[in-house]
């Protein structure tokens, strides 16, 4: 159980001579010592015998008793220790989440790696302890967190808010399993940083057009880029893509891809114009586009190629899953949800909120098949 109390200290001062000065006494069992602050800014007069001494001692008296609050506020989740499964330090908890997240994409674990990195640069900047228990995360230490990965270090703004919310699912983790009682960020009304708005560059059927049309060197690098445009997957999972991912059925070649980064299965027939840019069939084991990487000399080969073609965008190989949503979704109609599937999204407000915007789906039209004119 969380114990405050407090004592009143003579104060050493000439000027302050008759005066006692607040030491608070914070205890909890979490902890391997109490903490002791002072506050040499409230103090009383041991004998008040004016009433300038008394109106002081009544003030301090406020401010103690809102020193008193504060406390209790900083440390809210300790007091709740005796109803714990256990506890663990943030850093170890930390660690914890790359083991939990194993099975998800090399981002995800790699971003663990890189928040455990920023922590404990953080705790050294700040004077935190890295080890110290989980349950002496408060608001404070967030703010100060998010303060310092937006004003005090140099990393992107992206990377600010990347780095923030794997914190705030590394609580949410350790607070499911009963390590921590009380979540800020669950508890409180919790501020983010701001993440950084890019803008979703596409080409639209014309260009992609030109770019066909347009011969270059790097054949491998148009065929894997043109058949991302017509099947919409990304470009990793593009560069794992082996012939056992294409299966025939029936003469048919179907899309039967695990997507690496959302843990997702999307499954649909290949259409004729994304066929075209399929190199001749091999093994199952084969990779369809073999030694296949996107890197900044590929990309930047990609970008000669678009600009030979007359596409003065700046594209990258996610412009080709660009690209199919906006087809999909501005140039056909098709419904949010139905795109979420064919792009394996784990759900459609993902879809809607990367590409919403290019939807042009005609309501009065739903409106109507719905319900009649």
């Amino acid at each position: 159980m969380l114990t405050i109390s407090h004592s009143l200290r003579d104060s050493k001062s000439v000027k302050k001579k008759g005066q006692q000065y607040v030491m608070m006494y914070i205890k909890s069992p979490n902890w391997s010592k109490p903490l002791r602050p002072t506050h040499n800014n409230i103090m009383f007069f041991k004998r008040a015998d004016t009433a300038k001494k008394k109106s002081q001692n009544k003030k301090s008296k406020q401010l103690l008793d809102a020193v008193y609050k504060e406390y209790q506020e900083k440390y809210k989740g300790v007091e709740y220790s005796d109803v714990q499964t256990g506890t663990i330090t943030l850093k170890k908890q930390i660690e914890k989440m790359s083991e939990l997240k194993a099975d998800k994409s090399e981002s995800t674990i790699s971003g663990y790696h890189n928040l455990y990195m920023a922590m404990e640069k953080f705790c050294k900047a700040k004077g935190h302890n890295f080890n110290m228990d989980i349950n002496r995360v408060n608001i404070q230490f967030i703010d100060q967190w998010r303060l310092w990965l937006t004003t005090g270090s140099n990393y992107a703004q992206s990377t600010a808010y990347k780095y923030f919310t794997l914190f705030s699912t590394t609580l949410k983790q350790a607070k499911s399993y009963r390590l921590l009682f009380y979540n800020p960020f669950t508890e409180n009304k919790i501020e983010f940083p701001k993440n950084e708005t890019k803008e979703v560059v596409y080409l639209t059927p014309d260009e992609v057009s030109m770019m066909i049309q347009t011969p270059t060197r790097y054949e491998q690098i148009k065929n894997a880029f043109l058949f991302m445009c017509y099947v919409g997957i990304r470009q990793g999972d593009c560069c794992r893509l082996t012939w056992g991912d294409l299966p025939e059925i029936n003469g048919v070649v179907k899309m039967n891809v695990r997507i690496q980064k959302a843990k997702t299965d999307i499954y649909f027939k290949i259409r004729r114009q994304a066929m075209k840019y399929l190199p001749k069939r091999m093994g199952d084991d084969d990779s369809v586009f073999p030694s296949l990487k996107f890197g900044k000399e590929q990309n930047q080969k990609l970008r000669e190629w678009a600009y030979k073609s007359g596409v003065k965008k700046h594209i990258v190989p996610l412009t080709a899953r660009h690209s199919f949503a906006f087809y999909m979704l501005s140039e056909n109609n098709t419904p949010l949800y139905t795109v979420s599937k064919l792009m394996g999204h784990t759900n459609a407000r993902t879809t809607e909120e990367r590409y919403g915007h290019l939807s042009n789906e005609n309501i009065e039209l739903a409106m109507e098949k719905a319900f009649g004119s």
